[in-house]
């Protein structure tokens, strides 16, 4: 009888189990479909440095509505701390159902290193996004924004006079890293020894960062040049929800406000557009009162494959102003 008992509980405690699992399996079933079918949208910016990126970024988090709402929560600068607000780093809650619509130093800091690229961003954010925010379906919407080259590379060479070097920039490959972290030849140096530097990072570094192909990676031979693919960087400017152009900052911001994930919104807008030129002052006067017409001339040499980036990119852009604004339609 006491046999019997027990092997009745356990056959009903089989069935309850069995019922409980065939449930649990159709809600995941249910749930990964959904995902599926209702992927979350992230927009991710890849920060090319001296671009005007941080002024841009900075504007989404703090000067974009969503409805009558702002795209993100920030956080209000304590009085006492605002003679220093250039040290000062203060990250904006972007989240929409518990995670990040934005990727972002702005909103995420350097979630796959700093100043990631299109390369490492493949290689890093699905895994990183399912260990932080759980698994999940996500579509990963690209954006940035470029620069004359010649005037962005010099940029880049008074910033690094200033001591800012970015020896923590994450490469997409570690012979890469290995010969960065080699040579230090932009160290208290003039403008032809910065060019000459054997691994200068800042040489075409708009048409690197947009590259998704890398050749010798791990051969002795390699060398900086073989992180830079024009053909696959023009494929993936073409394909990027946005991207605008630093000398155009008021009507890259109005192209922002038409991308596809401004409107899954009624309303989609700027509170103030930025002023059209955001250049440094430094770098303007290094550009017009510095630098001889023969060197910029070299400059646009060496940085070739940005100068035909850029020159691409700028057809690109008047296309999309035309077609989606309806301006500048020359």
């Amino acid at each position: 009888m006491v046999k019997w008992k027990l092997g009745t509980t356990l056959l009903i405690v089989l069935i309850i189990l069995t019922y409980l699992t065939s449930q649990l399996k159709q809600q995941l079933h249910d749930l990964t479909l959904f995902s599926r079918e209702h992927p979350v949208t992230v927009l991710v910016f890849i920060h090319i440095q001296k671009t005007a990126g941080s002024t841009f970024e900075r504007s989404i988090v703090r000067r974009l509505n969503f409805d009558s709402q702002p795209s993100c929560r920030c956080p209000t600068m304590p009085k006492q701390n605002q003679t220093n607000r250039p040290a000062i780093k203060l990250r904006c809650d972007c989240s929409r159902n518990n995670e990040p619509w934005l990727i972002s130093r702005f909103s995420v800091g350097w979630l796959c290193g700093v100043h990631a690229d299109w390369i490492t961003y493949h290689r890093c954010l699905p895994t990183k996004m399912n260990f932080d925010y759980g698994l999940n379906q996500r579509k990963f919407l690209y954006a940035t924004l470029l620069r004359e080259p010649v005037s962005r590379f010099i940029s880049e060479y008074l910033h690094n006079l200033r001591g800012a070097t970015w020896l923590s920039e994450r490469l997409p490959c570690h012979k890469a890293q290995q010969l960065r972290h080699q040579n230090s030849c932009w160290k208290n140096t003039n403008l032809t020894g910065f060019i000459r530097c054997p691994f200068n990072s800042a040489i075409n570094r708009q048409t690197r960062m947009l590259s998704s192909s890398i050749r010798n990676c791990q051969s002795p031979s390699f060398t900086y040049s073989d992180l830079i693919d024009l053909s696959s960087a023009k494929r993936n400017l073409e394909s990027m929800e946005f991207f605008g152009l630093t000398e155009h900052i008021h009507l890259s911001q109005r192209l922002f406000e038409q991308t596809s994930y401004c409107k899954l919104f009624r309303i989609c807008s700027f509170q103030f557009y930025l002023e059209q030129d955001v250049r440094n002052n430094q770098t303007n006067d290094y550009l017009e009162k510095i630098l001889t017409s023969v060197e910029r001339t070299h400059l646009r040499q060496i940085n070739s494959d940005d100068v035909e980036l850029y020159d691409f990119a700028k057809k690109l852009f008047f296309q999309r102003t035309c077609q989606i604004l309806g301006v500048a339609c020359s």
